[in-house]
């Protein structure tokens, strides 16, 4: 049975909220983006803050955060290894400070923070993303990791826990470093994490979407700097995946539904639904019929949401006056879908949860039917050629969602998964109340290198099925007859992916100067929602 989580020598919170920009309506459905949740997040207290790559993808997004995030969060917030140029001066400056050093309040531990990017490439031409074995060599990483005075070294970062990346940080901390702690905080897989490097040496994600709160206890610091090496204990690492809900916090506080609220919770929320209203996320464009799933169901099938996009909605609304009555083929890469969609109503927020990227479609006119339909082929199945030609090509392989990249396979539910009514922790019995038989839902079950007790709340497992790259609809194509060329046509995002496989499938084509702009100003976000618009209603539902 396990216990609360309790507080030790050093206890830290970590929430990955994915990335702050392109993931939900408070941030994307306002013009200019994201000045409603700025004010919101300002609200908050936050101790270390690190960029993601979806605040890079853009010019516009780097530099809001740069004039508006950066500032504030002053202080807070670490660019380890992201500069940007200057909107102003033009000067290649970093877009934060590169570390932290400061000592907590009770036990005065000396801590000295980072905050890193992965090895990322598809960011705008404003900011440079240095890859991290050349950061860590750099004279101020090196003269940090060097300063005596430090009890513990925290690591922050958009950053896989089990990554090339944070492993290459570590070996540098530990070169000259070899006892001290070091507490890695990590994200982008979108998955519950733990990695061990060492037996002082730590690192944890916390899931996605805000929908975990990761509570890292550290116990056995110690801030006496004069003490013998020979006699220093090894401190111990302790983690717990909160689920994100009320019930969770009042049980760890033990607090009531009426103690627990502050002033300011409650002015925060206030702020929220005041944000919302404005924005009207919460306006009904349809209902959906049934659940359609990302990755817990098998694709193709009825209840895939990639079989969805490329059998009804991209088919049926996909369509550039232009090119009326030709025939086209359309790619989308699965990466462009963030999440779910529930049976029930599809609102403004939805929209944006679903598909929060402005990514918009481009095509090659009268390409040859038989080499177009080989694009799709070469993008699923021949992963080795991006891999091959990434120096020369500058791709990053990431078209995908990125939690695929945490399985090598799918993860297949069955009975003996499922865990006895005697395994459930006492959190869960105080929810279902004395003398109850609790449901057991659907969530996080998760397995680490800490091992298998890391969740607060029991779930029954949810399965995980690896989706393709990328999906493929066929646009105006007769099915009784085969067209000799189509259109080849494609979420831009993924555009230097496409005129590389096009290379392998025998097309020629410069995407530079052939490629053009398909049904503009339509986004996929724009089209879904068009779609849902036009054939989900509510009667009924």
């Amino acid at each position: 049975m396990r216990e609360k989580a309790k507080a030790q020598g050093v206890d830290l919170l970590v929430i990955d909220t994915g990335d702050r920009v392109e993931g939900n309506g408070l941030y994307d459905s306002s013009e200019p983006k994201g000045v409603y949740i700025s004010d919101i997040l300002r609200q908050q207290q936050v101790d270390l803050m690190t960029a993601g790559n979806h605040e890079l993808y853009k010019r516009n997004t780097s530099e809001a955060e740069f004039f508006t995030t950066v500032v504030n969060f002053h202080g807070n917030y670490l660019a380890s290894n992201i500069d940007i140029l200057h909107p102003v001066t033009g000067d290649l400056v970093p877009l934060a400070p590169r570390f932290k050093k400061f000592t907590t309040e009770n036990q005065r531990i000396s801590i000295v923070a980072f905050g890193f990017l992965f090895d990322f490439t598809k960011n705008d031409n404003n900011t440079v993303v240095y890859p991290v074995h050349q950061t860590v060599k750099e004279d101020w990483f090196q003269e940090a990791i060097r300063d005596p005075d430090v009890d513990l070294f925290l690591v922050t970062g958009h950053v896989p826990v089990h990554s090339q990346e944070y492993r290459t940080i570590f070996k540098a901390i530990r070169s000259v470093r070899w006892d001290t702690p070091i507490q890695f905080f990590g994200g982008h897989y979108h998955i519950r994490d733990f990695a061990r490097y060492d037996s002082r040496a730590y690192g944890l994600a916390s899931g996605r979407f805000m929908e975990t709160i990761g509570f890292m206890s550290i116990d056995g610091l110690s801030a006496n700097k004069q003490q013998e090496t020979s006699v220093l204990s090894t401190p111990s690492f302790q983690r717990r995946y909160i689920d994100n809900n009320l019930f969770s916090f009042l049980y760890h506080t033990d607090l009531d539904s009426e103690s627990f609220h502050t002033d300011l919770g409650q002015n925060v929320s206030r702020l929220i639904q005041e944000s919302r209203s404005a924005l009207q996320l919460d306006e009904v464009h349809g209902c959906s019929p049934r659940d359609l799933w990302m990755s817990r169901v098998k694709y193709p099938s009825e209840e895939n949401i990639y079989t969805w996009l490329e059998t009804q909605v991209l088919p049926q609304s996909l369509r550039d006056e232009s090119r009326a009555g030709k025939p086209a083929l359309a790619i989308v890469n699965t990466g462009a879908i963030r999440f779910d969609i529930f049976k029930g109503p599809f609102t403004q927020d939805t929209t944006f949860i679903v598909s929060p990227f402005t990514s918009g479609f481009r095509y090659v006119k009268d390409v040859p039917y038989e080499k177009a339909k080989l694009v799709l082929e070469v993008l699923n199945k021949q992963p080795q050629i991006f891999i091959d030609f990434a120096d020369q090509t500058n791709l990053t392989w990431s078209l995908a969602p990125p939690e695929r990249s945490a399985y090598s396979a799918d993860v297949v539910v069955n009975d003996e998964k499922l865990l006895p009514y005697s395994a459930l922790t006492d959190q869960v019995s105080a929810l279902g109340g004395a003398g109850s038989k609790p449901k057991i839902l659907p969530g996080y079950t998760t397995t680490d290198d800490g091992g298998t007790d890391g969740d607060d709340t029991i779930h029954s497992p949810i399965p995980f099925y690896r989706m393709p790259n990328c999906i493929q609809a066929h646009v105006s194509l007769n099915a009784s007859s085969t067209p000799d060329h189509v259109d080849l046509v494609y979420i831009d995002f993924i555009e230097s992916y496409v005129a590389l496989a096009a290379k392998f499938a025998d097309i020629d084509a410069d995407f530079s100067r052939d490629s053009d702009v398909y049904m503009p100003p339509m986004t996929l976000t724009s089209l879904i929602l068009k779609w849902v618009k036009e054939n989900w209603s509510c009667a009924g539902l």
